[in-house]
């Protein structure tokens, strides 16, 4: 018996390696990982605790309480919940219930990684022992195994989707009855189509897919639809093809349905059915039907729970002719359901149960991403080629643009939901295409389907990745949007980037916060330093501040941002000799502060009635033919002014001819000169529009004062007077 229990080891080596690493691998996954990651905590879990915590407030499922699930799931979920809520709640109160639940659902996909080894051996791969191992069952196509990069175990261990939705959704659960049942059916046993139809009823009573099993058992256990079989073979006992074993199934499936069934709803018949009815109520979502009536929502179950009532409600008015989509989808399905396909091979019922799956896909109103373990299932057993790889990476980066992508980060962009469902949609049909061309029963007809969705498969592969690529800039702009419409500091960083065409270039704060809040959108218009109060020898934090602006910034003007929920100590700073706040607005959660350094001295000094003013600074934009030249000046006055005065600024070309120009008080009117207090820097913004028409060159630009008198003497630094300043300014 050793021996044996040996010989068996060494043969299935690596498949025994392989299935415990990846079992490792989703074990720890349940207990550190969360799906959506950083994006997002999404998960299907978070319901099931919801419901679970339902029982306490005196809700019995199927008494008091409906559901959109079969009954077996409730009846495996509900008590877990139970259990879980025994345990001393971590700070994450779900950790228990998350935990417990996930490792039922981990004996689940352990059953899925054994069952797709298996049916991977009934399809003529290798057993995974020693890489000497050679085919020895020749019912596959031999093109099929001679193209497989990859062992279909081993492909399935490496998916990311399987693992992701164990994380999250129970889909493990219904898959692992769809292929225990179809093992079972292709078992060498001849009870084994008896226990396949327990499990396909299982299946169903855990959710609807495995009752696809059905019409395939029909088939597998002889029955031939044809008129020849009906006078000859269907009611002869003693013919091969006679409808003893698949009536037998069909029984034995319906009867388990019902009595199980029965007994999992606790003969509370009236809300057995509330999974169909619920459905009736919802309307199509993530799928081509979904994009036609025109709903871009996930698939939101429109009644409560505990809403009786609101279950009976009639559902709405159909939008799209469902009465013949259904009848055109079931016809479609029973003419290839009828083609004469060899049954006697095993890879049939396989492509068989996936073609009916995906069909059911198709038709159905909904799509939600964690079905795409399905159809992954499936490609690993029939198409672990390099275009089957190609496919699944392409569904799975679907899946994820889909969710959690569009759905927690993009939704107001309906056309990336628009896309991923198209091309969802287009790859799923080729799929089809590709795997019937598997078991057609012509030659030249299943290579002619092989190279058509081969080539299709490629093709729309490519438009995926070109569609990925070029859709990359509107959907990063429209993350950009987004995030700044609920940024609480939208109103600020909209500000500053209107006064980006200023000259001023700087923002500073002492508040790591700033760079990671304002960075996004303003890095490209300003410098951002985030001044840093350390010191080894303790100095004051002041002090040590100003002298690293003065040393960054000098004396220019600069933006000092403050989150007024975050702690700042700028106010220190603030309090120092020469450094003034020219000015200050509080918009949402943040504080936009305008500082300027005073300069050693002045660079003119205009001596008129009622005391001096001082023009400190000047700053300008790089000037540009046919754009706006921005300027400041920066004034002060240091006694107390007694006349208002106008400020011109002139542009003029080398002949002296006025370019444009702009007169007007003080910072637009806002601060007339007898309105300025002695000491405080005015700030005065000025906006000269460039024609498109002047060449480029050098032009001057003269500045000073007027009155109604005429224009007023300015004193210059080495004594003598003039009545404007000049500067030279090069256009571009």
């Amino acid at each position: 018996m050793f021996a044996h229990l040996r010989a068996t080891y060494h043969r299935h080596a690596t498949f025994v390696a392989i299935c415990t690493l990846a079992l490792l691998f989703r074990l720890l996954a349940l207990l550190l990982f969360r799906p959506g990651g950083l994006i997002a905590d999404a998960s299907d879990y978070d319901f099931y605790y919801l419901w679970g915590q339902q029982l306490p407030q005196g809700y019995t499922t199927f008494v008091n309480l409906w559901t959109a699930y079969p009954p077996l799931f409730p009846a495996l979920m509900l008590p877990i919940f139970e259990w879980s809520s025994r345990i001393p709640p971590w700070v994450e109160p779900r950790l228990f219930f998350h935990l417990l639940f996930g490792l039922l659902l981990l004996l689940f996909e352990s059953g899925n990684l054994i069952l797709v080894y298996r049916l991977a051996l009934k399809l003529g791969y290798p057993p995974l022992g020693h890489y000497e191992s050679r085919i020895t069952n020749h019912e596959s196509p031999t093109h099929l195994i001679t193209h497989s990069l990859l062992h279909p175990l081993l492909f399935y261990a490496l998916l990311f989707t399987p693992v992701y939705t164990l994380l999250g959704w129970f889909e493990c659960m219904p898959l692992f009855f769809m292929l225990w049942g179809l093992d079972l059916l292709l078992s060498n046993g001849h009870r084994g189509w008896i226990s396949s139809a327990v499990v396909a009823a299982l299946g169903f009573l855990t959710k609807l897919t495995p009752a696809l099993l059905v019409p395939i058992a029909v088939r597998w256990l002889g029955s031939k639809l044809s008129w020849a079989a009906l006078r000859g073979e269907w009611f002869n006992r003693g013919s091969a093809g006679n409808l003893l074993r698949p009536t037998l199934y069909a029984l034995l499936f319906f009867g388990v349905v019902l009595g199980g069934g029965y007994w999992l709803v606790g003969g509370h018949t009236a809300l057995a059915l509330s999974s169909f009815q619920v459905n009736s109520l919802r309307p199509p979502w993530e799928s081509v039907w979904a994009l036609l009536v025109g709903n871009y929502d996930w698939g939101r179950v429109p009644v409560d729970m505990r809403n009786l009532s609101g279950l009976q409600q009639p559902p709405p008015p159909p939008q799209l002719p469902w009465g013949l989509i259904t009848l055109a989808f079931a016809l479609l399905y029973l003419w290839l359901y009828t083609r004469a396909y060899d049954w006697g091979n095993r890879r049939t019922p396989i492509a068989f149960a996936a073609l009916s799956v995906i069909w059911l896909f198709l038709y159905s109103k909904g799509w939600s991403p964690q079905f795409l373990v399905w159809v992954l299932a499936f490609i690993v057993l029939l198409l672990p080629t390099g275009r089957g790889i190609a496919l699944s990476m392409g569904l799975t980066v679907l899946n994820v643009i889909e969710s959690p992508i569009y759905f927690t980060m993009l939704g107001n962009e309906r056309w990336i939901l628009a896309g991923v469902i198209s091309l969802r949609t287009l790859l799923l049909i080729t799929l089809f295409v590709d795997l019937l061309s598997q078991i057609w029963p012509t030659p030249v007809r299943s290579r002619q389907l092989r190279q058509l969705a081969a080539g299709a498969t490629w093709l729309l592969l490519g438009s995926t990745v070109v569609a990925l690529i070029g859709s990359a800039p509107r959907a990063a702009r429209a993350y950009a949007d987004q995030r700044l419409a609920t940024h609480p500091c939208h109103a600020a960083i909209t500000y500053l980037q209107g006064q980006a065409a200023w000259p001023t270039r700087q923002i500073a704060s002492d508040q790591i916060e700033i760079w990671r809040d304002f960075y996004p959108w303003l890095h490209p218009a300003y410098d951002f330093y985030i001044v840093d109060g350390y010191d080894p020898t303790d100095r004051p934090w002041e002090q040590v501040v100003a002298e690293r602006l003065d040393q960054r910034l000098g004396t220019a003007e600069f933006w000092w941002i403050i989150n007024s929920e975050q702690p700042s100590r700028a106010d220190g700073y603030f309090a120092l000799p020469g450094v003034q706040i020219i000015e200050e607005q509080t918009l949402g959660a943040c504080r936009v502060q305008r500082v300027i350094r005073a300069g050693d001295s002045a660079l003119t000094e205009a001596a008129v009635a009622g005391g001096p003013i001082q023009l400190q600074r000047l700053a300008w934009e790089t000037a540009k033919v046919g754009a706006d030249l921005h300027l400041v000046l920066y004034w002060q006055a240091v006694t107390p002014v007694n006349e208002s005065y106008t400020v011109f600024v002139h542009l003029l070309d080398q002949g002296g001819q006025l370019v444009v120009q702009q007169d007007n008080l003080p910072v637009s009117g806002l601060a007339p000169t007898n309105t300025w207090q002695p000491g405080t820097v005015i700030r005065d913004p000025y906006r000269l529009a460039l024609p498109p028409t002047i060449q480029p060159g050098n032009y001057q630009l003269h500045i000073g004062l007027y009155t109604a008198n005429g224009r007023v003497p300015l004193t210059m630094r080495d004594g003598m007077q003039a009545d404007h300043l000049e500067y030279m300014i090069k256009i571009q």
